[in-house]
């Protein structure tokens, strides 16, 4: 089975709506989609697990999007999109409550922790019954110094973009706590590296014919070396990249220019031929199935932009816009509309392009994904199995409809 439909645009470009339809009848679908949507939303609140307080899958992300269609005072007109916001404020009082610091030794990802998502998004919120949100979320930082993955959704990572979210949201985020974040992650990396003999990493790359030299930081996540933005190199560097861009201060003296940026080339070097990146080193090295947020081109693409706003070396752009030509080719996937495997992670890579590019034509083809998610209930081939949630199901075709609101605004969520 496929795992992406056709795109009907690329037979029928004339369909692809023009700047002039964007802003009209597109907005107009738009509004009325995320009125439907937030009505499924409100009259199937039982399909959530009231147990899951993470960003990824639970309720702190549907909360999450209910904070970003509070941005958009048109959409707040809607009686709908009202009650979608009314509940979840209500969950991020209730998961905020609820937090759990079982695991939190362990699992500190914003993404996944059943304490720092519910935190997160309370400090977020601002609302009533929330104090100490804030404060609780960054006293969490203590643990990164624990044994645990660097990655985004259970890792250092995952901690370290809440911190970036804060702070790009007005509060002051102690440089300390993002100092130690960032020491761990490095640490890990360079002593990975340097653990790996030539001969092992020759064969994690034996399916090249001309593969790059070792890079100065490697990272592994059970066992395997991912390089996409989930569990991979395209989360960790391009929120390392943040932290150079917010608080340069923070980063170790010489670790942008010996560690991060070489390591960032090493990856773009890693693409194929198709313009996508293959999921892992090893077996998978030259296989090009996979063009998802989690796995694929679409979760390295904004890193590639963020390194070529960093240093102006034209080869990441290019290797951008290749990647953009794949992510639309074969980014209406078969998994659904969410944003971590479905459609929706699609359209935010084409909104980047066009952030960065400002060519028209990045932003009419997120708006013609944005058409395609839309129609969210006949454009899957299986029901997510958290088909509520932000990161697998209805949730995040919703934060990313809101987005094409204001286009040159958007930000997907955590890693941006």
């Amino acid at each position: 089975m496929s795992r992406f439909y056709e795109n009907p645009y690329l037979e029928n470009p004339n369909r692809i709506p023009d700047v002039n339809e964007i802003n009209t009848t597109v907005q107009l679908k738009i509004n009325r989609a995320l009125s439907e949507l937030s009505k499924y939303f409100n009259e199937n609140t039982d399909l959530l697990n009231w147990r899951d307080l993470s960003i990824y899958t639970g309720i702190s992300g549907t909360s999450f999007t209910g904070i970003k269609l509070q941005k958009f005072p048109e959409l707040c007109e809607d009686d709908n999109v009202r009650n979608f916001i009314r509940l979840t404020n209500d969950f991020i009082i209730d998961a905020f409550k609820q937090r759990d610091k079982a695991k939190l030794s362990e699992r500190i990802s914003a993404f996944t922790s059943s304490y720092t998502a519910p935190c997160l998004v309370a400090a977020l919120s601002g609302l009533p019954g929330t104090s100490g949100a804030f404060s609780k979320f960054c006293h969490s930082g203590n643990h990164v110094t624990n044994d645990m993955p660097d990655e985004a959704l259970y890792g250092r990572v995952g901690y370290l973009s809440g911190l970036m979210l804060l702070l790009d949201n007005g509060h002051e985020v102690d440089e300390e706590l993002v100092s130690k974040a960032v020491k761990c992650i490095l640490k890990s990396g360079r002593e990975l590296s340097e653990k790996l003999d030539r001969r092992k990493y020759e064969d994690l790359m034996s399916r090249l014919s001309n593969p790059p030299p070792k890079p100065p930081l490697m990272f592994v996540w059970h066992d395997k070396f991912y390089l996409g933005a989930a569990h991979g190199y395209a989360g960790i560097l391009q929120t390392l990249l943040k932290v150079n861009e917010k608080f340069p201060q923070c980063l170790p003296e010489g670790a942008l220019e010996a560690d991060i940026l070489p390591t960032v080339k090493w990856l773009a070097k890693l693409q194929l031929p198709s313009g996508n990146w293959p999921s892992s080193l090893g077996s998978s090295l030259d296989s090009d199935r996979l063009v998802q947020w989690c796995h694929g081109a679409t979760g390295v693409v904004p890193l590639m932009l963020a390194a070529y706003k960093l240093t102006s070396d034209r080869d990441y752009l290019q290797r951008a816009e290749r990647g953009g030509e794949v992510i639309w080719e074969r980014g209406l996937l078969t998994k659904g509309c969410g944003l971590c495997h479905g459609s929706a992670g699609s359209g935010y890579a084409l909104l980047s392009l066009y952030k960065h590019t400002r060519d028209e034509k990045y932003l009419q083809r997120a708006a013609a994904v944005a058409l395609w998610c839309a129609d969210y209930f006949n454009h899957a081939e299986r029901i997510p199995d958290r088909q509520l949630s932000l990161f697998e199901g209805l949730s995040g075709a919703i934060m990313f409809l809101a987005d094409m609101r204001h286009p040159e605004e958007s930000d997907f969520p955590l890693i941006n």
